[in-house]
């Protein structure tokens, strides 16, 4: 039974190639449901396929290394986010309302055309926060008395960075900080356009837990530093700890908007492609409850965010 199970899997994978396509004469299929969000039947197979490897896990029924093997090879199609949880393009030309977004600290405005921007280089418009106004719930109050102290452990935990005290009275932010509160499942895809107008300065993209009350917040920290270098962090009450970093050709530097894209699966695995290139492919089981929110952090750049999505497993 086992090995006709495996011959049944292999032959199904093998159909999915180009090359078994052309060889049998056939044009090669395009699955429709390809792009519905994972409703389609491919989706379905997999859910099946998986429920049957964990029965015959369980049951012994058979060898071990085949059932992980036939686990990598059906999580290699699965996709577990079905359920849009996040969406904001900022074509409404605000970032208060659907979703809400509260600056913690610097300044954010709408960029007409562009998308939500941020400049602590002096490279975009002097624009208020006002569009952030208004009256404050208990969290986003801490969020603010955190922020200076959240740039200050940002900079710090910077390789090769020196932090300088900023003068007093000066009124100037040393880093923006906006945060969006949102329920957020552990196994996450998130998707953002990005472009970035200067060499100077990293950005943080973080997925956090609990109330954000500044640099001691947990959850997940995805940074990108302008020349190509990308980061992703597990930050908890202990300080921030490195899971995986790469340094390569993506520098983002060319004012044209990039896609970035996060990925979580059920499993901890984590990967970060740009524009469709793979950058971080690691894993890391240290958080399993739902995340509670999204940061966005600039140390010094100027960068303009298009959108922001994210897919959540149900």
């Amino acid at each position: 039974m086992a090995r006709f199970f495996g011959l049944f899997v292999l032959v199904f994978a093998l159909a999915l190639t180009p090359a078994a396509a052309q060889q049998s004469g056939y044009s090669q299929w395009n699955n429709p449901d390809a792009n519905s969000g994972g409703g389609g039947k491919l989706q379905d197979f997999l859910d099946r396929l998986n429920s049957l490897v964990d029965k015959a896990e369980k049951a012994r029924a058979a060898d071990p290394n085949f059932l992980r093997d036939l686990r990598d090879l059906a999580g290699s199609f699965d996709r577990p986010w079905r359920v849009r949880l996040f969406d904001d393009d900022f074509m409404d030309n605000n970032y208060t309302d659907n979703p809400t977004w509260t600056v913690v600290s610097g300044k954010f405005w709408v960029e007409r055309g562009w998308g939500l921007r941020s400049s602590l280089g002096g490279g975009g418009a002097a624009e208020s926060t006002s569009q952030g106004s208004g009256k404050l719930s208990g969290e986003e109050k801490a969020a603010q008395i955190f922020g200076q102290i959240l740039g200050q452990v940002l900079n710090k935990n910077r390789p090769g960075s020196q932090t300088t005290e900023p003068a007093q009275g000066s009124g100037t932010a040393r880093n923006a900080v906006i945060i969006s509160r949102t329920a957020i499942s552990n196994a996450f895809a998130l998707e953002t356009e990005v472009s970035s107008w200067t060499k100077k300065g990293p950005v943080h993209i973080t997925m956090y837990q609990g109330e954000f009350r500044g640099p001691q917040t947990p959850g997940y920290r995805l940074t990108y530093t302008p020349g190509g270098r990308f980061e992703l962090l597990r930050v908890s009450r202990r300080g921030a700890r490195t899971v995986e970093a790469a340094t390569g050709p993506y520098p983002l530097e060319d004012k044209k908007i990039h896609r970035i894209a996060w990925q979580r699966h059920m499993d901890g695995r984590m990967t970060v492609s740009v524009d469709d290139k793979a950058v971080l492919e690691t894993s890391d089981r240290g958080f399993r409850d739902p995340f509670s929110g999204i940061a966005l952090i600039n140390t010094g750049g100027d960068y303009i965010v298009k959108r922001v999505t994210i897919m959540g497993a149900q």
